[in-house]
């Protein structure tokens, strides 16, 4: 009888745990676990050029003196634990694109309306949170990249992406990003990530990213 109470009570604690653990985890997501094995869910749909791009970017800031090097096989964990805090962002997904990098995606429309350079107010909290995170992790290059539809002219669209990522750029440094460690690139609409056949389509183009890379 005495062993069965404490089985039952060992098996109460646990499912206390299990409960608690989930909790815990709840409030975000990260596709990490999805993405180890290659590119990446962005990179695959379409958006190669813009990674490898704000990578090579990325590299450059890196090779100066401004940011130092993540201490040996740390890297890892480095952006493990910078990957979980801007999960926990609403409105964020942050994808694994390599060991020492991240492409942190917003929700579509949260950073701009159509059309528009103007940060919007849910924009502007989501990208507070997100410098308060830049802030703690200060070894990471950090590329904002403007992506848009193919709606309007290719010159069009090219001059409102870049003006899009120079935006978000400028806000981060206001909220005390060193700007030495932050680029912009605007991608127009070169790069797609579906089709620009519907409503739905056009808005997941419409889009702001963040790459993250850091140095071993």
């Amino acid at each position: 009888m005495e062993n069965k109470r404490k089985q039952a009570l060992l098996l109460s604690a646990l499912v206390v745990l299990g409960v608690a653990c989930a909790s815990v985890r709840e409030p975000y997501s990260t596709r990490r676990d999805k993405t180890a094995k290659g590119a990446g869910i962005g990179a695959a749909a379409g958006a190669v050029v813009a990674v490898a791009a704000g990578e090579r970017e990325a590299d450059e800031i890196l090779a100066g003196a401004a940011i130092g090097a993540v201490g040996g096989a740390g890297i890892g964990a480095y952006m493990d634990h910078q990957e979980e805090k801007i999960a926990r962002i609403p409105g964020t997904t942050v994808e694994r694109v390599g060991k020492d990098a991240l492409l942190v995606h917003f929700d579509s429309d949260v950073l701009f309306d159509v059309d528009s350079a103007t940060i919007r107010p849910s924009g502007r909290d989501t990208l507070s949170q997100m410098a308060e995170v830049l802030g703690e992790y200060n070894k990471t290059a950090v590329i904002v990249q403007g992506h848009t539809d193919s709606t309007g002219t290719e010159t069009h669209n090219q001059d409102l992406s870049e003006r899009r990522a120079q935006a978000a750029r400028n806000y981060l440094v206001g909220r005390g990003v060193d700007s030495q460690r932050i680029a912009a690139l605007g991608f127009g609409e070169s790069q797609p990530v579906a089709t620009n056949d519907t409503a739905t389509d056009r808005q997941r183009n419409r889009r702001v990213e963040v790459l993250l890379k850091a140095k071993a």
